[in-house]
């Protein structure tokens, strides 16, 4: 065979082999020891020896391109796989504040003096005996240390109220502040189930204000005023666990006393993530109280459903 049929041959070889390695460079992501690379190098190094050998080596080449492209797919930078999820940074602080509503009733007994009267007004009628109400909470949290603010101001009148055998009727009136500052530590988190568990502890400050109108009966009609304030020691614990991505299940229960004789709460509920921002919480709350000191009386029991929105920022 002349010199020029074999320059054109070995032209169309190197032509191929060119096209082919174009080929495998777009469809698979380089590599120095990369099967097609080394087979084009070789290729193009023993060309001028044997040009029937080549034109096997060039349709093995092809054929491997052919199986090679397929599998070379690459994943949107988007795509669920290769989406990395959002971590909350642990070393900055996290605050959420919660704004809610408590239809809680009232039910026990208050008193000043030797004159008391019973109390049962249930969360039913709360909006007829509720006078005026403030609720809320603040938290704030790093790594697993928290603190953790409930303030509360309600005031109701019970006209309804026991006035005992000395009186024909009662106008029971009580006002009630409580702040409860407590600090705690994440003894326990699972970021991927949702669940933590948290131990809490601190102080409940009470102001309690009572107001008794009593109807004439066996003994003249007469008015009472009086309040107090007191501090208990507060402990216990509060746990979250999610249902999925947007439920989730919460409760809180606590213990103390000091101030009182002695007081407990328990919270239970669950919430609804409307966005990661912003929630909606609810369940049941029962607060109990029982102070009896320096002639004031105030055993009393508040329980009911509650509502809130909690915003994290």
């Amino acid at each position: 065979m002349s010199f020029i049929p074999r320059l054109r041959i070995a032209f169309s070889v190197a032509l191929v082999l060119a096209s082919v390695g174009a080929i495998s460079v777009t469809a698979q992501t380089p590599t120095e020891n990369s099967p097609t690379t080394t087979a084009a190098t070789a290729a193009s190094t023993n060309a001028p020896e044997a040009i029937d050998s080549k034109k096997s080596e060039v349709t093995a080449n092809v054929d491997t391109a052919r199986v090679t492209v397929p599998t070379a797919t690459a994943k949107p930078i988007n795509s669920p796989e290769t989406t990395v999820p959002q971590t909350v940074d642990q070393d900055k602080w996290q605050f959420q504040f919660s704004p809610y509503f408590w239809l809680a009733g009232l039910h026990g007994t208050g008193g000043v003096r030797n004159r008391t009267t019973g109390v049962d007004e249930s969360f039913r009628n709360v909006f007829d005996a509720l006078n005026f109400a403030l609720m809320g909470t603040f938290e704030a949290r790093k790594g697993k240390f928290i603190s953790l603010t409930d303030l509360e101001y309600v005031s109701v009148s019970d006209e309804k109220a026991t006035p005992g055998p000395l009186f024909s009727t009662v106008d029971a009136g009580f006002k009630t502040f409580i702040f409860d500052q407590e600090v705690g530590y994440r003894l326990l988190e699972d970021p991927e189930k949702g669940a933590s568990l948290d131990v809490l502890g601190g102080a409940r400050v009470w102001h309690v204000s009572t107001d008794f109108e009593f109807g004439a009966g066996i003994l003249p009609a007469t008015r009472i005023q009086a309040s107090r304030n007191w501090v208990d020691a507060v402990g216990g614990l509060r746990g979250k666990m999610a249902l999925s991505q947007k439920m989730f299940l919460t409760g809180k229960i606590d213990l103390g006393g000091g101030g009182s004789q002695f007081t407990w709460q328990v919270f239970a509920g669950g919430g609804y993530n409307l966005n990661p921002k912003i929630a909606l919480i609810f369940g049941y709350r029962v607060l109990d109280v029982d102070y009896d000191k320096n002639n004031f009386i105030y055993d009393m029991n508040q329980r009911g459903p509650i509502l809130g929105v909690g915003f994290k920022f």
